[in-house]
């Protein structure tokens, strides 16, 4: 099941508290790794690329990912941006997709009613723990059982380690053989030294925005 879910929805459904239905951490730190996952998915779609050290948009992304779409909507749009401005201004719409595709994929529920079409007091709780079990269990055995991440894994754990939402990835988090393995996958020691250029540059963006943003 988790492997239907994007990078983006997966850092929502761990960042949640699973009977409360409300994020554990920063709404920001959250929404900004959900709008990096998003340049990631159009990466991997190969409607992103690194290019004389920018990154563009190239032709119609093939993700299928709402948040995908919106940035690359977004990118094409506003070319003079830097990624670091785009990741700002899709943090909201990319969390809001996150949420929406969870719900769509009976993963979570939507509690409450949103004003004026913000979340607002909405809570999202766990409706599918066997997900949620299948996706930390995934992340555990990489971080606790030397297992070697896909492609996919290894950029969903660089986005967490450098949004600083580490606490999230697995409940052995703050160990030092734990800290240690997500250092050097998230540094491009492992597995996601093959994304190349294109992650290099949002994680350079998404650690500038959470810098600058004091969290």
């Amino acid at each position: 099941m988790t492997k239907d879910l994007t990078i983006g929805e997966q850092i929502v459904l761990l960042a949640l508290d699973e009977e409360t239905g409300e994020l554990r951490e920063a709404p920001l730190r959250v929404s900004l790794a959900v709008s990096a996952a998003a340049l990631l998915e159009l990466t991997f779609s190969g409607g992103l690329t690194a290019r004389e050290g920018a990154l563009v948009v190239d032709g119609e992304p093939a993700s299928a990912d709402p948040a995908a779409a919106a940035m690359a909507a977004h990118a094409r749009s506003h070319p003079e941006q830097s990624p670091r401005e785009w990741l700002l201004a899709l943090r909201e719409p990319a969390l809001d997709a996150a949420y929406q595709g969870l719900s769509r994929k009976g993963v979570v529920g939507e509690q409450g009613r949103r004003i004026l079409g913000a979340f607002g007091s909405v809570k999202h709780p766990v409706t599918d723990p066997a997900a949620l079990a299948t996706l930390r269990g995934r992340l555990e055995a990489v971080l606790t059982e030397g297992g070697r991440p896909d492609e996919r894994t290894a950029a969903l754990i660089t986005v967490l380690h450098h949004a600083g939402l580490q606490s999230v990835v697995t409940r052995e988090a703050g160990t030092e053989a734990v800290e240690s393995r997500l250092a050097e996958i998230a540094d491009g020691q492992g597995t996601a030294a093959a994304l190349g250029d294109t992650i290099r540059t949002t994680v350079a963006a998404l650690t500038a925005v959470i810098a600058a943003s004091a969290l």
